[in-house]
């Protein structure tokens, strides 16, 4: 089963437009707001309406192409500075913007992702597939509305030279704009895959490395549901259960079947031609998106490319980057310029 056709957008509207600078390059920096009825209550569905963007243009171009790039969820934008720097050097043009629950997509600025999942709970909001369903369209939406915004302003991406890059979830949701929409001409992703299930799984065979949560309290909250959550909350407070909260989500998300798979954006890789290539940077030790599983993903695209880089995990590791390796971001911006080379010109 196919996943829906992507819902009207509503507009785009530029709130607050500012010079800024990333790595001694100008740049702007806009405060966007672009509807998502998202859960039905105002303030959240503000929240996620309300985002940050950044325009990175070559200087002395005015016809580069444009690269969107879009971080894991939780992570704002601002990470990914260094790929930005690389992009614009090669003379591409790069458009970051913030993933939900990150940078000024944030509900509770703690810096902590469970303490939104958990405001999400209080305010009776549940992390289920319909929730899931609504983000995927709202982001998916947004990749065109800035790459619009980015042509208007700053004449980037002219020409149909528009590629999208994102990294951990947010590969699956620029996934979702570039296989079901349509967006785009090249798809880039790392340290992810377009295989919902398979990151749902990944994400939760990994999730107490990652949310900070002992093992048992996790497979515990799996097993009994809110039930353990008076034991998470006794460890985490309110972060903690809403940590535990997206435990249960992945489960349901990683079991797949028809559900899931209108919201997965593999459903829809068949559908892109060899004319709009896909190229996907894997970490050899990654548990969340394992190698395998990134080319089972690229083989469902007419034309793909995995490249895996040693050591790798879903990102550095501590102790595990090899002397003289480049940090994550360099890396995914030196891969993105090799790809975007014939763009450069």
């Amino acid at each position: 089963m196919l996943a829906r056709s992507t819902p009207p957008p509503t507009p785009l509207q530029v709130l607050d437009a500012r010079p800024a600078t990333v790595g001694g390059l100008a740049a702007t920096r806009y405060r966007l707001y672009r509807e998502h009825a998202l859960t039905g209550d105002a303030d959240v569905d503000r929240a996620f309406s309300t985002f940050d963007a950044l325009v990175v243009a070559p200087p002395g171009r005015d016809d580069a192409p444009a690269v969107t790039v879009l971080n894991g969820i939780t992570k704002g934008m601002d990470r990914s500075a260094p790929a930005a720097v690389a992009l614009v050097r090669a003379g591409l043009g790069a458009v970051l913007f913030d993933t939900p629950l990150g940078g000024a997509r944030q509900l509770v600025s703690s810096g902590h992702a469970g303490a939104d999942l958990a405001e999400l709970g209080r305010r009776g909001i549940a992390l289920d597939l319909p929730f899931t369903e609504r983000l995927f369209d709202g982001v998916a939406a947004d990749v065109p509305a800035v790459l619009g915004l980015a042509d208007r302003e700053h004449g980037l991406g002219r020409g149909g030279r528009q590629a999208l890059f994102g990294v951990s979830f947010g590969c699956l949701l620029s996934a979702t704009a570039f296989a079901r929409d349509g967006v785009g001409a090249r798809f880039f992703g790392a340290i992810g895959h377009p295989d919902l299930p398979a990151m749902a799984r990944g994400l939760l065979d990994g999730f107490a490395r990652f949310s900070g949560l002992p093992a048992a309290v996790v497979a515990g909250g799996l097993r009994l549901g809110p039930v353990a959550e008076a034991a998470a909350r006794r460890m985490g407070g309110e972060p903690a259960v809403g940590a535990l909260r997206l435990a249960r989500l992945l489960q349901t998300l990683g079991r797949g079947g028809k559900a899931a798979a209108a919201v997965d954006p593999l459903a829809w890789a068949g559908r892109v031609t060899a004319d709009r290539p896909a190229f996907f940077l894997a970490g050899e030790a990654d548990p969340v998106a394992p190698p395998a599983d990134v080319r089972a993903s690229a083989a469902a695209f007419a034309r793909a490319e995995v490249e895996v880089l040693p050591a790798l995990g879903h990102g550095w590791y501590p102790g595990a980057r090899p002397a003289g390796a480049l940090s994550f971001e360099r890396a995914c911006g030196a891969w993105l310029v090799r790809h975007l080379a014939d763009w450069a010109e």
